[in-house]
């Protein structure tokens, strides 16, 4: 089934122009929020007499299919998203054209290790985006639970139940968030972090935009999210609150013109405001609280005194952070989180819940046997998916990277090996339950 929100992209392509008006548009790709698109929508029509834009809302994990689906000519003229791996994906494909021009000069094309603007000049930073946890405040105080600081605490007894995340197979914030933790911690270690959080989680959303309206909602006390999703509620005034985690990565979200576009200067008028100090501001409003790239947009009466600025963002949580490693592995490991965390997501969770439980009873009561039966099973459940050493599969140069087809191929092999795992664990598990339930007997 095609997604409403890609059924909704492709009817605004598809309508008919009206007296002349398909050239006065200006077709912008992005899958952002309504209020910052509505923002921008109204700042560029008010300022660009005999032009206006409207706004093709769908995932970025499917821009590429989606535009090689449509000849040239008939494509969205402006790509602007938070995924770094899009853009490098919408560049090999040759999906974007240079823009030489369209850079605002206060704009720094990197900091520190951070690169702003494609060296190439196919795609601009436009703000930046920096990855944790947000958390209902609400929600925390009526339960007694603490606001975490960390991922690791979001593997914690305490929170079981309570947290909410996306796949990195649907949501591009959700691949950042696994990706900078993989390599941040490493595969092993990263990994069994991501499963024990998942095990946590009360549910896996269909895309990343259900965790911020969980969260806000009260329906789950905690999420994993980009900053912005966060931090417009809390300026706002909703009751929630946020935390970069390390390790986290901070990315820029860029704005890029595509080849075979309907109105290519258009696409530049709106990629030059979108720069500008005027466009740049535009993300300092609450319902947006984004991080712009222009040093002097922080310097306005707009600015939150508690909004990070940029350079002290970038210098305290910009980590070393391969993209060529990203981009490499992206399908794969979507993928494995699927078959370990997504399709089995009931199975991880009453896992998890009988570790939580079997570890409360041991540390009242120590059993030897049980101890070792339970770390066994923490062994089977939070082990990688996959071992680091698999050559065939990890760390392969993009140009030499397996296609869908040899991951497909692959995929029934791990599903296999991942239900035998979670089968033994469970097995073992109750094992060590009933050790604990004769000591209590005999006790």
């Amino acid at each position: 089934m095609i997604p409403f929100s890609l059924l909704l992209g492709l009817a605004v392509l598809m309508l008919s122009p009206v007296a002349g008006a398909a050239s006065e548009a200006v077709l912008v790709a992005s899958p952002f929020p309504r209020e910052l698109l509505t923002a921008y929508k109204k700042g560029f029509d008010e300022s660009h007499p005999g032009l206006h834009v409207e706004f093709v809302n769908f995932p970025a994990t499917n821009i590429i299919s989606f535009l090689k689906d449509r000849a040239p000519g008939t494509r969205p003229d402006v790509f602007w998203g938070s995924s770094p791996d899009s853009f490098r994906g919408l560049r090999r494909h040759d999906l974007l054209q240079a823009i030489e021009d369209e850079a605002n000069p206060g704009i720094p094309q990197r900091l520190g290790n951070l690169e702003i603007d494609d060296p190439e000049h196919y795609y601009r930073g436009q703000a930046l985006s920096g990855y944790g946890i947000m958390w209902n405040t609400r929600y925390l105080k009526a339960r007694r639970i603490p606001p975490p600081a960390t991922w690791s605490d979001l593997a914690s007894a305490e929170y079981f139940g309570h947290v909410v995340m996306s796949s990195p197979s649907r949501s591009g914030t959700t691949h950042l968030i696994v990706e900078s933790i993989l390599q941040g911690m490493g595969w092993d270690d990263g990994w069994s972090l991501i499963l024990r959080i998942a095990g946590n989680c009360a549910t896996i959303t269909e895309r990343s935009f259900g965790v911020p309206n969980s969260v806000v909602s009260g329906r789950f006390g905690l999420g994993l999210a980009v900053d912005f999703l966060a931090l417009s509620g809390k300026y706002s005034g909703l009751p929630v609150d946020f935390a970069y985690a390390a390790p986290t990565v901070i990315t820029p979200a860029s704005i890029g013109l595509l080849t075979g576009g309907r109105n290519p200067e258009g696409g530049r008028a709106f990629i030059r405001f979108a720069l500008s100090k005027e466009g740049q501001n535009l993300l300092l409003r609450p319902e947006i609280s984004r991080l712009p790239v222009l040093p002097e947009a922080y310097e306005t009466k707009e600015h939150p005194e508690d909004l990070p600025k940029l350079v002290e963002v970038v210098e305290k949580y910009q980590p070393a952070y391969d993209p060529d490693v990203s981009e490499a592995r992206y399908l794969m490991v979507g993928v494995l989180f699927n078959q370990a965390v997504t399709f089995r997501h009931q199975e991880l969770v009453r896992l998890t819940g009988i570790v939580h439980d079997i570890e409360r009873q041991l540390a009242r009561r120590p059993d030897p046997a049980a101890q070792t039966l339970v770390s066994r099973v923490k062994d089977l459940v939070y082990r990688p998916p996959i071992p680091a050493g698999d050559e065939r599969i990890m760390y392969q140069p993009v140009e030499n990277r397996p296609h869908s087809s040899a991951i497909a191929r692959s995929e029934a092999a791990w599903a296999r090996q991942i239900g035998n795992h979670y089968a033994e664990a469970l097995r073992l598990a109750r094992k060590a339950q009933d050790l604990l339930r004769q000591q209590q007997g005999g006790g």
